[in-house]
């Protein structure tokens, strides 16, 4: 295999510092108790892309990545708004996408290659998209619903950036990246539930629930698939250390999808742990750490709980015992009803489906209100993308990921590398668990954090292509510079 690492003008000490200063950055206006002035930390974020974009395209990915999950969807909505009502992480979006399109016309003058076996599902998936796009105004469907469902698809072009330039010796650097980042939100998560609640008052609570907060359960699954297949020990604590502001925000979170989506992701890791050919002779230990985790997690949530006398284990134990006598829960009814309305709108064009752009209009109840709510999505990423895409859509989306899952399981068989076991047992696990989730969210198609999927697609790309080939530089966390030097 030849990896070549970017050329840069810059040391990889320097890099690696550049990171960890984007990383303090980002936290300082992620985070809701540092108090600091707007202006300032607005200004300092701007340069510090800007140095991050034109660093090198790897350093640019794994700062998009980072940004697009830890800084809070009303910050980038009342401070960092561009002009068209381009959000911030767009604008980096597009820079990068330039900048990799202007090497590949430098590379190799208009002559398209194939870069991985998952090249051809993504493109077609997002010709499809492209395609829904027309027939949304062919339909007659809003121009600006259109814009706004068919945004989020689109960041799945990073794919492509990521399987052509990043540097595949950097997959452990993303995870590293990804686990400090569901802590940053985890933080988050936590300080906000303080702030709102009055912990004089026993039993308490304030439900948080934001669209970051999946990076809880995918930082957990990734800091699992650390402690089963990582040798290294002062990477396994750094993962239990980072679990504690990840799973005290999952518990906060009291979000009983997540909490299921969790429970798939360990049972995927329990498979790779039972039908690992290396390392037969560790199955008890690593069953017996699956085991332990979700108890560490609970148990943590305990603590938290008897310590400020939130009510935290009541919520969770009467939304548990809801979902048994589903006709109580407005949220399951809610769902369920947008699920029908969805079904019939799907049937009446079920190949390509309506087009971006498409809405479905059902009743609202909660205990306070009741409203009609006209929407282009449900809370279903396959009915969502029915209701878009129709079934061709549907069958695109579920190739990539499917693909994806056999070959993450067959890299993670056929290597001895650590850094590609443990990265590919981490996308194993993950997506696994995010397939499942997809039945009640549209995580998948609807925010931001399809930079996160496109990135960890990319990079499986990578590895599963250079698998055949000797892999020595690639470590499970290590950041390398341009001639192998290690920061």
């Amino acid at each position: 295999m030849s990896v070549q690492a970017e050329q840069t003008g810059l040391h990889p000490n320097h890099k690696w510092l550049l990171l960890a200063v984007c990383l303090g950055q980002v936290s300082l206006i992620a985070l809701p108790f540092l108090k600091t002035e707007l202006a300032p930390l607005i200004v300092t974020l701007v340069l510090i892309s800007v140095v991050a974009l034109l660093a090198s395209v790897t350093l640019a990915l794994l700062y998009l990545c980072v940004i697009s999950a830890v800084v809070p969807s009303q910050f980038f909505e009342d401070h960092l708004l561009l002009p068209l009502d381009f959000k911030f992480y767009e604008g980096l979006f597009a820079v990068v996408l330039c900048t990799t399109l202007i090497s590949w016309l430098q590379e190799t003058r208009l002559a398209w290659r194939q870069h991985s076996r998952l090249d051809r599902p993504v493109l077609i998936f997002l010709f499809l998209v492209v395609l829904s796009m027309w027939l949304g105004q062919y339909y007659g469907q809003s121009t600006s619903q259109m814009l706004r469902d068919a945004r989020y698809p689109l960041y799945f072009t990073l794919f492509f950036a990521v399987t052509g330039y990043f540097d595949a010796r950097k997959s452990g650097t993303l995870l590293t990246m990804l686990i400090i980042s569901s802590a940053v939100v985890g933080l988050e998560y936590l300080a906000e539930f303080l702030d709102i609640v009055d912990l004089s008052i026993s039993g308490s609570f304030y439900r948080v629930a934001r669209m970051e907060g999946l990076m809880m359960p995918i930082g957990v699954l990734v800091i699992a698939s650390t402690l089963l297949f990582d040798p290294s020990l002062r990477r396994r604590v750094f993962g239990v250390v980072m679990l504690i502001p990840i799973g005290l925000g999952l518990v906060l979170t009291v979000g009983r999808g997540m909490w299921i989506a969790l429970a798939v992701g360990l049972s995927f890791l329990g498979f790779l742990a039972l039908r690992d050919r290396q390392a037969a002779a560790r199955r008890g230990r690593r069953i017996l750490i699956l085991a332990l985790l979700p108890f560490l997690v609970v148990g943590m949530g305990y603590l938290f709980q008897q310590v400020t006398r939130a009510g935290v284990g009541e919520i969770a134990a009467a939304r548990l015992a809801r979902v048994m006598d589903y006709e109580q829960d407005h949220s399951i009814v809610g769902r369920l009803m947008s699920y029908r309305i969805a079904l019939e709108e799907i049937w009446k064009r079920p190949l390509l489906g309506g087009g971006h752009g498409a809405t479905v209009t059902y009743l609202v109840t909660d205990p306070l209100q009741s409203f009609m709510l006209t929407t282009g999505e449900v809370d279903n990423v396959y009915l969502t993308i029915l209701l878009r895409m129709g079934v061709l859509g549907l069958l695109a989306f579920l190739w990539i990921f499917l693909k994806g899952l056999q070959m993450a399981y067959r890299t993670f068989q056929r290597t001895a590398n650590p850094g590609v076991r443990l990265f590919c047992a981490s996308f194993f696990a993950v997506y696994g668990a995010m397939l499942v989730y997809g039945m009640a969210d549209n995580t998948m198609m609807g925010n931001r954090l399809i930079f996160w999927h496109a990135a960890l697609l990319g990079i499986l790309a990578r590895l599963e292509r250079e698998t055949g080939n000797d892999l020595p530089h690639i470590r499970p966390t290590k950041f390398e510079g341009p001639h192998g030097l290690e920061a």
